[in-house]
């Protein structure tokens, strides 16, 4: 591939440069600008992404020819690398910590939240979209890119005339608002390829995941990977049609809900393609063959059957898979997965590589500050909620930066432990070369500046805390 497809203008004078280079030369250049790439380079393929926008403005704006057209304090860039920049802080504070005292002006709270009302929906998917395909996603496990799909609520400040969002206690009438947001997670690269956002009351997981699916085509060499609750047979059929590789966590045979009952024993290791078929008929021949079909009622949800159709029967091979996590503790999975390629113990580290998406969700609510919200109107939630997502990328990119030269130092230096560049630590550097342009020598320096030892892993068990909403910063 040449180094200059899908990277934009910054890579077109290295490949001329590549092109007539020794073999030995091309190999180091490649690997250095190409997959690692340096900090100057991603923040200049971020706003050439951002400047290729705003030439399309019309586009991603409520009233074309209106918005955005005249010259404000707040532009159109600054108002997305603002709301990119975001942390816990208020929204006045924020501002200030943004335009500095070097601007003339510094818009206020109404002027900037205005400004942001101005955009549409579309806009901030789209840089998220633009930015992973200027910055094409290389790395693979095996020569298959890992995608991990899951959810996070996330709380929201009160609006008294928000119907949608509005969940009430069971045990009382106080009521609370909640978001729930999915997200597709490319493991290998860490970082996010698309997001759907729902009312955590009417959350449709199966639905967001085809959602994300149709909307954010992946490669061929895609493995999906996700947990339980992503788990129907429509979803399964979903990612047949489209010819996309999954591995997706079962519920229990013992559940009467689950799809492998009574197609697999419990608490019994084992592997085996089967083949069902899935009907909304009720007849004696699929009715005293529970491990033959499937039988949908009235309300499931199977987008191959209309609800109407008493008559077709859908068939399905699927993989299922029974592994021993520890003793007497065992988990089910579903795949489409060739086994000649992928064991039964295979499938086993593929799932576990899962949990990394959700580790990412907790640096985006706090090392990016998304638990902190800096307005009430839903549809900014959202914004902030995308901004994030290209924000993590960013410091991703970053953090790759930085362990891969850290990495050449541990293995020249010898110390007790080895060390690593934590990721909380990259976000503020993030933030700030979003504001301006810096040398590489310096991120670098900055980057490295802060390590963490990296200690064995000492398992223990989960902890599970209830989550408050957080105060509304903008009336802090």
């Amino acid at each position: 591939v040449a180094p200059s497809r899908g990277l934009g203008d910054v890579y077109k004078r290295q490949a001329d440069y590549i092109s007539k280079a020794p073999l030995e030369v091309k190999c180091i250049f490649f690997f250095k600008e190409a997959v690692l790439m340096t900090p100057a380079a991603i923040r200049e393929q971020f706003f050439s992404v951002l400047n290729d926008t705003e030439k399309n403005i019309s586009a991603f704006v409520k009233n074309p020819g209106s918005d955005m057209s005249r010259h404000r304090a707040c532009s159109f860039s600054d108002t997305v690398n603002a709301t990119l920049c975001f942390g816990m802080n208020r929204t006045n504070t924020e501002l200030l910590n943004f335009f500095g005292l070097t601007r003339k002006t510094v818009p206020s709270k109404s002027a900037f939240s205005q400004q942001r009302k101005k955009l549409n929906s579309g806009l901030f998917p789209h840089l998220l979209h633009s930015f992973n395909n200027a910055i094409p996603m290389t790395k693979t496990y095996n020569g298959f890119h890992l995608a991990a799909v899951d959810g996070s609520d996330l709380n929201l400040p009160t609006d008294k005339n928000d119907s949608v969002y509005r969940i009430k206690h069971a045990a009382s009438d106080n009521c609370y608002f909640q978001m729930h947001v999915n997200a597709l997670y490319d493991i290998c690269e860490n970082r996010y390829i698309s997001a759907v956002t729902q009312p955590r009351s009417k959350m449709n997981e199966p639905r967001a995941f085809c959602q994300m699916i149709d909307e954010c085509p992946m490669p061929d060499n895609t493995i999906f990977i996700a947990d339980r609750g992503y788990m129907t047979m429509n979803t399964l059929a979903q990612l047949i049609g489209h010819n996309k590789f999954f591995l997706i966590r079962a519920k229990s045979p013992s559940y009467s809900s689950s799809l492998l009952n009574p197609l697999m024993k419990e608490n019994v290791e084992s592997d085996s393609r089967l083949t069902i078929g899935i009907t909304r008929s009720h007849k004696k021949l699929y009715m005293e063959n529970p491990s033959a079909y499937k039988i949908l009622d009235h309300r499931s949800v199977f987008d191959f059957i209309p609800p109407d159709d008493h008559e077709s029967v859908y068939s399905m091979s699927i993989r299922c898979t029974c592994v021993e996590l520890e003793p007497g503790s065992y988990e089910y999975l579903v795949s489409n997965l060739p086994d000649d390629l992928f064991s039964a113990e295979d499938l086993k580290q593929l799932y576990w590589k899962r949990w990394s998406v959700e580790t990412s969700f907790r640096s985006l609510k706090y090392a990016l500050s998304l638990a902190y919200l800096h307005s009430v109107n839903r549809e900014l939630i959202i914004q902030e909620v995308f901004a994030k997502l290209i924000m993590y990328n960013f410091a991703s990119l970053l953090h790759a930066y930085a362990s891969a030269a850290k990495e050449a130092l541990n293995r020249c230096a010898k110390t007790k432990y080895r060390y690593k560049v934590s990721f909380d630590d990259v976000v503020p550097i993030a933030r700030e070369l979003i504001k301006q342009p810096s040398e590489d020598e310096k991120i670098k320096a900055l980057l490295l500046r802060h390590l963490t030892a990296v200690k064995m892993i000492k398992s223990s068990a989960r902890r599970i805390k209830s989550q408050t909403v957080k105060p509304l910063n903008n009336r802090a």
